[in-house]
């Protein structure tokens, strides 16, 4: 199966059922918030949709089961704009995670030398989506940023 389309793709908005205390995401909302074009393979959006999901829920786990709250909606949260800052940085987390797993991967598909060149300069964005991804997992813990690293 092919998960990358020469082509942009005609993408129509898909949702993404979840474990009953996390929200649904939509592929859409998804699209339009990370820049990712018709390019990427409705299938291939999906799986990592899907991927980071699981990564962010086994991530939450033992958070979650501390909650006396019977979804995510329901935990005593600020309200950001009519909605629990919980379910935004729930939302940014799945995206950011799945974001830097496609940038991961398609980054590789232009050989050349330009290709190659253009890969080396994806790797910091890379790294800073991965980074944006944990910092609002921490937040949803209740965590601070730290960022410590042995010299």
């Amino acid at each position: 199966m092919d998960y990358v389309s020469a082509n942009p793709v005609s993408q129509k908005d898909e949702t993404i059922k979840n474990n009953g205390f996390f929200p649904d995401i939509q592929t859409r909302d998804f699209q339009l918030q990370t820049r990712v074009d018709g390019t990427v393979t409705p299938e291939r959006l999906k799986s990592t949709l899907l991927n980071a999901m699981i990564e962010v829920n086994r991530e939450l786990y033992q958070w979650r089961i501390g909650q006396a709250a019977k979804t995510l909606k329901e935990v005593p949260a600020e309200q950001i704009n009519g909605e629990s800052e919980l379910m935004i940085l729930y939302q940014r987390a799945v995206f950011c995670f799945a974001k830097a797993s496609l940038i991961e991967r398609y980054r590789d598909i232009d050989t050349t030398a330009q290709g190659n060149k253009k890969a080396d300069t994806m790797t910091p964005a890379i790294d800073e989506v991965w980074r944006d991804g944990k910092w609002a997992l921490q937040r949803i813990k209740g965590e601070t940023h730290n960022t410590v690293e042995l010299i």
